[in-house]
């Protein structure tokens, strides 16, 4: 964490910002998949439009994944910024895949811009903080040590 501490400071608030919202993201999908598996032992009979094991394995794959790649981009390593990229922008291809083909409910149609909208500024968050040059300076220096 010396090196880290060794960084101008907004680039330190930056970093911790992107890799406090992935690591919120991975918590999200933790918590969704222990909530799955909570429901599926209480409700094993409620009519849905995926099985339970699906929702169970998603959350705990994005979560971990998810995790992963937070800790990489906190240790300032090459991988995790570029697994941050890939894993947040599949994660929102999934997201929205899942949306198209298990929506059953009106909500969820009426919903659609705002999440739509929510998918997109992550994104940009995302990407632009970890495109921006001074960032890649930051972990392109990094790996050359």
């Amino acid at each position: 964490m010396n090196r880290f501490r060794a960084l101008p400071f907004r680039y330190q608030l930056t970093i911790r910002f992107v890799g406090v919202l992935v690591t919120f993201l991975s918590l999200a999908n933790l918590v969704r998949m222990g909530r799955a598996w909570y429901y599926a032992v209480h409700l094993p009979d409620l009519p849905l439009t995926v099985p339970w094991w699906y929702l169970i394995a998603m959350g705990g794959f994005w979560g971990i994944v998810l995790f992963v790649v937070a800790g990489g981009l906190a240790e300032l390593r090459r991988w995790g910024r570029d697994g941050t990229l890939a894993a947040v922008t599949l994660y929102e291809a999934h997201v929205w895949l899942n949306h198209r083909l298990f929506d059953a409910n009106d909500y969820a149609h009426q919903t659609w811009p705002r999440d739509a909208l929510l998918s997109l500024l992550l994104l940009a968050l995302v990407w632009g903080i970890l495109l921006h040059p001074r960032i890649r300076e930051v972990y392109e220096r990094r790996e050359a040590k």
